[in-house]
């Protein structure tokens, strides 16, 4: 089985950043277990300006704030320290710690997409190293920085075709109200087919997500025919409980799967993609036909930012909302010179068009 494993900052940092021995020894053994079981799993840490911020208090005296400079500077501070704690633990099990510091830019081409795909496959190929992930804090700038670390676990657990993606939190899963108030109940299980309910938008004091990033990864994987776990970290065995479904925390069920390209282009949700503007004929036709469509010049108005073939391109409907995300067939010029004509050759083929769901209104 294929597993992508989340830890979020609070379930392995105290509230003064201090790495939490105890909670790290159990996320390792667990996951070094499940390996030698001839699990394949991936392991996204969160942890690095926490860890940083204890250290810039311990050996340089200093408090850093929270603009983007100091946080970058809190991460190549902390980065290697939260690196060592787990190459240390996991050394202990004969097993090897493989470092990836990830940015969303490496996402946005398909090219980096795949490179990215090859070295996991390469690493999980191998029983005695276990790939530990986290964002490039120290040089991802804000425009492209994920939402937190549920975002890049989704797209890790998209690269490698999970079987399940595991959120281990400090809360006991997704509640029916706010988590505080004694009236709430956790959600066992979220089905797809049913209506997605509303959730507390409380985020925590040191991460950048909370229930809500949690979910909208959730309901991502979901619709690409993933499996998502959101537990407590300090349920025993959680991890294994969780591979063998066992009733803890929440969990979220999938959809059928998608094809890896459009799975790819379904967690893209990149804020500077070129894009094309559709007309009301096309945009009906997409909403009415079963059947599969692509997308071809004569429906497209207008097109802004320049592009190359392979490139992703946002579609926008005649309401100004974005619709989906396809592979550009040929670059801005050859568009600029089909554009609006009829008899020309598709733009975005069908195989490679995402259309958001719920967004065709």
């Amino acid at each position: 089985m294929k597993i992508v494993v989340k830890v979020g900052t609070q379930a392995i940092l105290s509230p003064q950043g201090i790495v939490l021995e105890s909670a790290l020894e159990n996320i390792v053994t667990q996951i070094v277990t499940l390996q030698k079981q001839g699990n394949h799993i991936v392991l996204v840490s969160s942890g690095a300006v926490g860890t940083g911020r204890c250290v810039a208090r311990d050996f340089l005296g200093r408090e850093y704030g929270n603009s983007l400079a100091q946080k970058q500077v809190l991460a190549s501070l902390g980065q290697h320290e939260l690196i060592h704690n787990y190459s240390t633990l996991l050394k202990k099990h004969g097993v090897c710690a493989a470092q990836l510091l990830l940015t969303k830019q490496d996402f946005q081409s398909r090219q980096h997409y795949l490179n990215i795909a090859r070295i996991l496959r390469a690493i999980l190929a191998q029983k005695n190293i276990i790939p530990i992930v986290n964002e490039n804090d120290s040089v991802a700038v804000e425009e492209l920085m994920f939402t937190d670390n549920d975002e890049l676990a989704g797209l890790i657990a998209v690269q490698i075709g999970a079987d399940k993606l595991i959120i281990l939190t400090t809360v006991n899963g997704v509640y029916d109200g706010a988590p505080s108030d004694p009236a709430s109940q956790v959600i066992s299980v979220i089905n797809p087919d049913d209506k997605w309910q509303k959730v507390s938008v409380v985020k925590s004091e040191h991460g950048r997500g909370g229930m809500v990033s949690k979910l909208t990864t959730a309901r991502k994987m979901s619709q690409l025919g993933i499996i998502t776990h959101i537990a407590h970290v300090n349920e025993n065995e959680v991890i294994s409980r969780l591979i063998h479904n066992d009733p803890l925390g929440t969990t979220i069920l999938p959809f059928k799967k998608k094809s890896n390209v459009k799975r790819w282009m379904a967690l893209n949700d990149h804020k500077n993609l070129p894009r094309i503007y559709i007309n009301s004929c096309l945009y009906e036709l997409i909403q009415t036909d079963t059947q599969a469509r692509s997308i071809l010049p004569v429906g497209i108005i207008k097109f802004k930012g320049e592009f190359q073939k392979g490139d992703l391109i946002d579609i926008i409907s005649p309401k100004d909302d974005k619709i989906g995300t396809g592979l550009a067939k040929y670059n801005h010029d050859k568009l600029s010179e089909y554009l609006g004509r009829n008899g020309k050759p598709a733009f975005i083929h069908y195989d490679h068009l995402y259309l958001v769901p719920n967004r065709l209104k």
